[in-house]
């Protein structure tokens, strides 16, 4: 337990604590537009927002195949000014210009995309309508993700905390204008929240490239013949990273997303999913930044820090066990949910495979940090062709029978199973040596 404690120490609670506040605020201002649509004479709203799942996957699989990988890229480049700007800048211009790209192609085929992935009929339109606008937002979203790494590089809290502020205060106001039932609203529905996400997202923007200038004497604007021959290394890792998500992500495409639409759920599934991903798993995502920030910088971190991310994780599961009384109440009242019944069975059923996520999510991180994102590509595909392409031959057979039930447990146990895999091989490659070649790592217990 002492050495539990002092690996504890030793990690930056403080940048993880601003971590946690900047990922909060997504998640207070998400669940205060599940209430406004809640609110809505019809769940259309709620429908018609839960079809952003696969926009999101699409964005996704280049968010972790370019921006996550940089964690490597730019964390070697920490000490070093000049050089580190010069990759800030090169990978921002081809970030924003593949982001800038995808967008194009899902506005232009955002119709045919929505027919294919089963939504209602009735809804295509203004499914359409919400989505296009959303790609419009998603590219300054992107870049404003791609900031914040910038930000945990720098170890900036102070920096942080502003940029949360002007983010909290800008959409609490505008969601309000847009989307509430308040008198004074204009009452948009779904396509308020869009627009609300493109004025917030160019306004940090903004804000982000003066701090960065006053406090780092970065100038992301100035004239310098940029030096790119750190791309073929991004490019290898990234490569790995893609395929591994992409290959993660089709299958939750079409085995999820697409299920959850043909039995007329996807509200539902989409509720359940915000409360686990936006509620539950906040520290743990945010925790997981920390890792790869740590790891990218100084790879004897995973050494003295990993019985510390275990013991911080199992604090946070902790908690969560400890407020489970407060769920169903929460999403009864909060989330202005009437079947909170349901979503709250949905969410007990697949918090054991949580559980095994949470401790997962700190290999993954390390890999990630470490740029050995072949090992991640290996666990992926071996997953998702074994256990959801038996699943899929069992649909096609008619022996697999799609409930919004076992669509959620066959989510959940498709990561538990990937999260046991991910165990046995980081186990096995600490043995070997071949996770961090200078030291010898060993997986250690949370008590001592």
């Amino acid at each position: 337990m002492h050495k539990t404690i002092e690996s504890i120490r030793r990690i930056d609670l403080r940048l993880f604590l601003a971590l946690l506040l900047t990922g909060l605020l997504p998640t207070i201002y998400t669940t205060v537009r599940i209430f406004f649509l809640g609110n809505l004479p019809n769940d259309w709203g709620i429908n018609i927002a839960s079809q952003l799942m696969w926009v999101n996957l699409l964005y996704e699989i280049l968010q972790e195949s370019l921006i996550l990988p940089l964690y490597f890229i730019l964390g070697k480049a920490i000490s070093n000014t000049e050089e580190f700007t010069n990759r800030l800048k090169g990978s921002m211009v081809i970030v924003f210009s593949i982001y800038l790209t995808l967008s194009a192609l899902i506005s232009i085929f955002a119709e045919p995309m929505v027919v294919a992935m089963a939504q209602n009929s009735a809804l295509v339109d203004a499914t359409v309508s919400y989505i296009r606008l959303e790609t419009i937002a998603y590219i300054f979203l992107t870049m404003w993700k791609f900031l914040m790494l910038i930000l945990l590089l720098i170890g900036r809290d102070k920096l942080i905390y502003i940029m949360l502020t002007v983010q909290m205060i800008l959409t609490v106001l505008l969601d309000t204008l847009f989307i509430s039932e308040f008198s004074f609203s204009l009452q948009l529905g779904v396509n308020g929240i869009a627009i609300t996400n493109i004025i917030v997202n160019i306004v940090l923007l903004a804000v982000f490239f003066i701090l960065l200038k006053k406090e780092k004497n970065i100038n992301i604007f100035q004239r310098k013949k940029l030096n790119f021959a750190w791309v073929k290394q991004w490019t290898t890792i990234a490569g790995y990273s893609g395929l591994e998500t992409l290959v993660r992500n089709l299958a939750f495409m079409y085995m999820v997303v697409r299920m959850v639409n043909i039995i007329n759920e996807p509200g539902t599934f989409w509720v359940t999913n915000s409360f686990i991903w936006g509620w539950l798993l906040l520290p743990v995502l945010q925790l997981s930044e920390l890792i790869k920030s740590d790891c990218s910088k100084d790879e004897e971190n995973i050494k003295l820090n990993f019985r510390g991310y275990v013991g911080v994780t199992t604090i946070i599961i902790a908690i969560w066990l400890v407020t489970i009384p407060l769920w169903e109440p929460f999403i009864k009242n909060v989330l202005n949910m009437s079947n909170y019944e349901v979503i709250s069975h949905l969410v007990m059923i697949s918090l054991p495979f949580y559980i095994l996520f949470a401790y997962n999510n700190i290999i993954d991180s390390i890999f990630y940090g470490i740029g050995k994102t072949e090992y991640m590509l290996f666990q992926s595909v071996f997953v998702n062709v074994t256990f959801y392409g038996t699943l899929f031959i069992l649909f096609q057979k008619g022996i697999y029978v799609p409930t919004l039930e076992l669509i959620t447990l066959m989510f959940a146990a498709g990561i538990a199973v990937d999260s046991l895999l991910t165990f046995v091989m980081y186990w096995y490659l600490s043995k070997k040596g071949k996770i961090v070649h200078k030291y010898e790592l060993t997986v250690p217990l949370v008590t001592d």
